[in-house]
């Protein structure tokens, strides 16, 4: 009897610690996820196709001014905890600039950055800016001041990452 529940205790106790020891990333948090990029479908009756097209094309920028707060495209593979640690630096680093608040400046910027194999911005340019410049230069230096980001993880076998990022400003 006693070794019925000893062997038990240790199967429960090796269940227990690789549930403990399995990274959870199944979980995903309503804020972190990408709106889809689904066309509407509707029946229409008489509409022409020239005007279905103009209304397919401005659906890319509807979602543009959904979005709020910042993300990130990678040229190449990257692992999520890495992309993550980026985003969280990064996020942290940025700053809404006082003299945008004050005059109601909002918009979005794209930035372009290259990362070198430690992790240190080597490159770094707008790709479109919001027409403002303090909103501009507030992204830049977020991604400078967040910077160096740490050593690849093994999953990345180039020397450098390209990464465009977005930084929407929205004043309530």
């Amino acid at each position: 009897m006693t070794t019925r529940l000893f062997v038990c205790l240790v199967v429960s106790f090796l269940i227990h610690a690789a549930v403990l020891v399995q990274p959870w990333n199944f979980i995903v948090i309503a804020g972190d996820r990408q709106p889809s990029m689904s066309i509407p479908v509707r029946l229409v009756d008489g509409v022409r196709s020239e005007d279905l097209i103009r209304e397919i094309e401005k659906i890319p920028e509807e979602i543009e001014e959904i979005n709020e707060g910042i993300s990130f495209e990678t040229e190449g593979e990257v692992s999520a905890d890495y992309l993550d640690l980026l985003k969280a630096k990064i996020f942290d680093a940025w700053e809404y600039p006082e003299d945008a608040i004050a005059s109601g400046a909002d918009g979005a910027v794209r930035v372009r950055f290259v990362l070198d194999a430690l992790g240190s911005v080597t490159e770094i340019g707008i790709l479109s800016g919001s027409g403002h410049a303090s909103l501009d230069s507030a992204a830049l230096d977020a991604v400078l001041k967040a910077g160096p980001f740490g050593p690849f993880t093994e999953d990345l076998a180039g020397e450098t990452l390209t990464i465009t990022g977005s930084f929407c400003y929205v004043l309530d």
